[in-house]
């Protein structure tokens, strides 16, 4: 049996009762990086778990020793901050679990969710995004996300928020296209700070603020 636990984006008071029970009755748990899972079961007393490896550069070896392992332990499934599977390796284990394996979803946190619920946009449809990518396709997937008719979320890193802020600039400007603008950084952490305006007054507000952390974009 497998269960996807989501842990917390930052605050470790964020973590619901159902996912610590699971945490404390799982046999193996299944994590991102073991370091940053240890810090948040020794904050909860949830000691002498087995804690085993599993991120986007597991081989397809390990998955298949890994998916003989749930079938026959109780497994949870972990990642860094968040639900697993979302934006997340975890989607790829799941998949290749056959229909005898259970399979229980425990929900909980996800920045998603999190910042569309402070957006103040429409989110009865929305378009999410994941990551922004690097290099030479990021001016289409912007191009792309700020074409759509719909609220669009994507995350951004710190190493790159104001240059992708610099692009929508441009890219409004070529495209004719206005739009409202919700930017979280650290959401649920000590300097979560949430920015709102046009992309001029955000960007403005992003690049004269020196505290640096992980982004959500939001926008309609």
């Amino acid at each position: 049996m497998l269960y996807a636990v989501a842990t917390p984006i930052g605050n470790l008071k964020d973590i619901t009762l159902r996912a610590l029970e699971i945490l404390r009755e799982v046999d193996i748990i299944l994590c991102e990086d073991t370091r940053v899972t240890i810090k948040l079961l020794n904050h909860y007393e949830l000691t002498g778990k087995k804690l085993i490896s599993y991120h986007h550069h597991t081989g397809d070896t390990k998955v298949a020793v890994l998916v003989d392992l749930i079938k026959d332990n109780k497994v949870a499934l972990v990642t860094d901050a968040g639900t697993p599977g979302i934006s997340d390796p975890g989607g790829k284990i799941i998949k290749a679990l056959d229909q005898s394996v259970e399979i229980v979803p425990i929900p909980g946190a996800s920045a998603v969710t999190a910042a569309l619920s402070i957006s103040g946009l429409p989110t009865d449809k929305f378009l999410f995004l994941g990551f922004a990518p690097h290099k030479k396709a990021r001016n289409k997937f912007l191009r792309e996300a700020l074409a759509a008719e719909r609220t669009v979320i994507f995350y951004e890193s710190p190493h790159r928020i104001i240059k992708c802020l610099e692009q929508i600039m441009a890219l409004e400007k070529a495209l004719n296209k206005k739009k409202q603008f919700v930017v979280c950084r650290e959401l649920t952490k000590k300097f979560e700070t949430i920015y709102r305006g046009s992309i001029d007054q955000v960007w403005e507000a992003v690049k004269n603020d020196p505290v640096k952390g992980e982004y959500v974009v939001v926008f309609n």
